[in-house]
């Protein structure tokens, strides 16, 4: 490499070298010649996706993932100085030069340049006696994940280069133009039409997406360009395919549990990234060792509590009188979880004659739960320093019954696309009504005869809090691909970003302080490109260029 900005373009445009650092870069599919020698076999030919469901994400799971999904939106909180990935994203300061910046973008890329060598190379590869559905099987779930990530590339970036070959670029890696969002959208739905129609049906238990895991994230990507009739088209694919379930309600298990490792790949689960505590740290689910509360909980030396729930998120929970979706999310003074430290009886949340004292992470005056599974004696020793085994879902079935409920009450508003539905917008359709009491009965919440779009969204923020979730909900708010954000920075402002103190001997909250202050506008709603990727390619700071379909 002649420079450092090399790396950042190979990992854009694939092509990957095998003295990179990182083993993960290095696994097959990688390159013409890796596949061609290997995948000889039905067997070998089906595990060759194995790899996007896991290491490509890594630099995305985790701080990155929640930094921009729950941090920037309100859900969670931290000091100042905590953690350099974190700190920008408190007060919405998040610059080209910001690393968490630079690693979610490197990290999708990475994703897609994993998914383009598959798509590439296997169909020359695979000799005739592996079955041609087994082949379009891989295909379709490498352009699933490849829709997945260019999903959050346009939602992070706006406009962004749409790479499927990078041969073409060889020698002039600083003419890559960018591609508008609209076009990304189009080729994120291309992708998943075909993962629809070629990949396996009731497969989603093994971790690999089915074709209506496909649906699922089609109805989604729909439901932001809000084309409803669309969305709901793919929602009820979805439905009707029987294959998923809520747990705690459909199928048994808990709210808390599915974010264990006793939940993966459960009935709900719809596309989940696959971690493993035995490879260690770039190979496990990093999110535990970041955000729970205290190292007695994980056993393993990390434990940072680098993130607590807001005070804002902890009063949705309350006056929600959401019990359930709050125990299984945020920890608080007098929660009991006896999965936690099994050994000793259970984890109880500021017991001091056990040595557990008050939970006060960033002064939230609570922790996080969601994605904390405990120590590797809780785990059958599937857990290790800054590595668990639990999945990291991408999408659940939750989200797309919620997605039906708003896709009715869309259509109903008569709104057009990049124009917001009004969030006091009602709906009293008994098909959206069922859709959403479904989540809510789940968590134990009381039924509705009619709800507004502002209900939605908060049952959207309660159900995925703490999931990398809410800060696109936000995004949206005031139409698809609007670059104006009146409602969404209204909301924010009204957010209770304050932290507090805490009697280290009650419990109890003795005082509150002012929260990390900044002026939101709306060029916070898009992330920058990150510097060292236009130094290498200045063409990425010119205006978008029409893909060619």
């Amino acid at each position: 490499m002649k420079n450092k900005y090399l790396f950042h373009l190979i990992l854009v445009l694939g092509l990957f070298v095998t003295s990179c650092k990182k083993d993960f870069f290095n696994r097959p599919p990688e390159n013409a010649s890796t596949v061609g020698t290997y995948y000889q076999t039905t067997d070998q030919v089906q595990s060759s996706t194995n790899i996007l469901y896991a290491a490509p994400w890594f630099g995305f799971n985790g701080k990155a993932f929640l930094a921009i999904g729950d941090l920037q939106a309100g859900n969670a909180i931290c000091y100042a100085g905590t953690d350099g990935a974190f700190d920008a994203f408190g007060a919405f300061g998040a610059s080209n030069a910001t690393q968490t910046v630079m690693s979610a973008w490197n990290s999708l890329y990475t994703v897609v340049a994993q998914a383009n060598a598959l798509i590439n190379n296997l169909p020359n590869a695979v000799p005739p006696s592996v079955p041609s559905a087994v082949v379009n099987n891989a295909l379709g779930e490498a352009r699933l994940m490849r829709a997945a990530a260019y999903f959050y590339l346009t939602r992070l970036f706006g406009n962004v280069p749409i790479i499927t070959d990078p041969s073409p670029y060889v020698g002039s890696f600083s003419t890559v133009r960018t591609n508008p969002v609209t076009d990304v959208y189009k080729f994120i739905t291309m992708d998943l039409q075909f993962a629809e129609a070629n990949c396996r049906p009731g497969v989603a238990s093994t971790g690999h997406v089915s074709s209506a895991s496909a649906s699922g994230l089609l109805a989604k990507v729909y439901l932001y360009q809000q084309k409803y009739d669309s969305a709901l088209i793919e929602v009820q694919k979805v439905i009707n395919s029987g294959e998923f379930g809520l747990v705690g309600l459909d199928v048994p298990g808990s709210y808390t549990q599915m974010f264990e490792l006793a939940g993966n790949n459960n009935k709900e689960s719809m596309i989940a990234l696959q971690w493993t505590s035995n490879g260690g740290y770039g190979f496990g689910n990093q999110i535990q060792s970041v955000i729970a509360p205290n190292t007695n909980i994980t056993g393993t030396g990390d434990g940072w509590g680098e993130l607590g729930p807001s005070l804002d998120l902890q009063n949705a929970f309350k006056n929600a009188g959401d019990s359930i979706r709050r125990h299984g999310c945020i920890m608080i003074d007098g929660d009991y979880y006896p999965e936690i430290q099994k050994k000793i009886g259970g984890y109880y949340v500021h017991r001091i004659d056990m040595g557990m004292g008050a939970v006060n992470a960033q002064g939230s005056g609570a922790g996080m739960k969601k994605y904390v599974v405990g120590t590797p004696d809780d785990n059958g020793g599937l857990s290790a320093f800054q590595a668990t085994s639990n999945n990291t879902y991408l999408l659940r079935y939750a989200d797309v019954l919620l997605i039906g409920a708003e896709a009715i009450l869309g259509k109903s508003a008569g709104v057009q696309p990049g124009q917001g539905i009004d969030t006091n917008a009602v709906s009293t359709d008994a098909v959206a009504l069922g859709y959403l009491n479904k989540v809510r009965q789940r968590a134990g919440l009381p039924a509705l005869t009619s709800f507004t779009y502002k209900q939605l969204l908060n049952e959207r923020r309660l159900e995925f809090a703490i999931e990398g979730d809410y800060w696109y909900d936000l995004q949206r708010i005031d139409g698809f691909n609007n670059p104006h954000h009146p409602v969404a920075i209204a909301m924010i402002n009204a957010q209770d970003r304050r932290t507090v103190n805490v009697d280290g001997n009650t419990g109890q909250i003795t005082s509150y302080n002012p929260g990390r202050s900044f002026t939101l506008t709306d060029a916070n709603f898009i992330l920058p490109y990150p510097a060292t990727e236009t130094a290498a390619n200045p063409s990425l700071l010119m205006p978008p260029v029409p893909y060619k379909f």
